[in-house]
């Protein structure tokens, strides 16, 4: 009997992190959920009685992010697919912009999705088999504004790895990226009204607009390199 494939995902205690665990682990796939600070919400999506396991980790403790792949492996005995879904948004201009802050922001979106891929090619070569990432970028990376200059030139190096990682890794290991528009409110509900009229298709999208084209990349077998904005038309205004 075929064991089901297990995902990684970082990230997936909260927002569009927990709508993926719930939506994969009801497609069959095996999760592993990485959280940080998220204790309470963590512990409540383990309560539901899914298939899921959860790991603690500081994604920021870039030393420890092999050990942090051995003890996530160590929960089903392997890992075939990675979702870099872990974010942070400091809201800070340039002039606020000290190390620290840009430190933080470039583990959390390039060094530990680029160290956490190359655990799993390690991994699934000892293994023999073939696995995917998907880094979850953000569809304003086409058209940054000046409020978060860390946040997206963490997440533009990540975009970047994403084709680099395409190659190096290839064939064990396809990587992709999937790029959100405005599909989770963050509290400015103002903004989605705005959006509502002002993007091509009209309307604003949800979660499982993001389930889907996940669902889609787990799955797509001859699809590697590629960035598959689901935005709702706004990387073209």
């Amino acid at each position: 009997m075929m064991e089901q494939p297990v995902v990684l995902i970082t990230g997936g205690a909260k927002r569009i992190g927990r709508a993926l665990v719930l939506h994969l682990v009801k497609q069959g796939y095996r999760m592993v959920v990485q959280y940080h600070t998220s204790t309470a919400e963590a512990e409540e999506l383990c309560s539901l009685g899914y298939d899921l396991k959860l790991v603690q980790a500081d994604l920021r403790q870039s030393e420890l992010l092999e050990d942090f792949f051995t003890r996530a492996c160590s929960l089903y005995g392997r890992i075939d697919h990675v979702i870099n879904n872990a974010s942070v948004f400091p809201s800070v201009s340039l002039e606020q912009t000290d190390l620290q802050v840009f430190e933080q922001a470039m583990a959390v979106h390039s060094t530990a999705p680029f160290f956490l891929s190359k655990q799993l090619y390690l991994h699934v070569k000892q293994r023999g088999g073939t696995g995917s990432i998907i880094n979850v970028l953000d569809t304003k990376l086409s058209s940054p504004t000046s409020s978060r200059p860390a946040y997206y030139c963490s997440k533009g190096a990540l975009a970047m790895q994403t084709k680099a990682l395409a190659v190096a890794l290839a064939p064990m290991i396809r990587v992709n990226a999937i790029s959100p528009g405005p599909v989770l409110s963050n509290g400015d509900d103002a903004y989605f009204s705005k959006m509502e009229q002002t993007l091509p298709l009209r309307r604003t999208g949800s979660a499982l607009d993001i389930c889907k084209a996940v669902s889609y990349l787990l799955e797509a077998s001859f699809v590697t390199g590629t960035e598959l904005c689901v935005d709702g038309g706004q990387r073209l205004l």
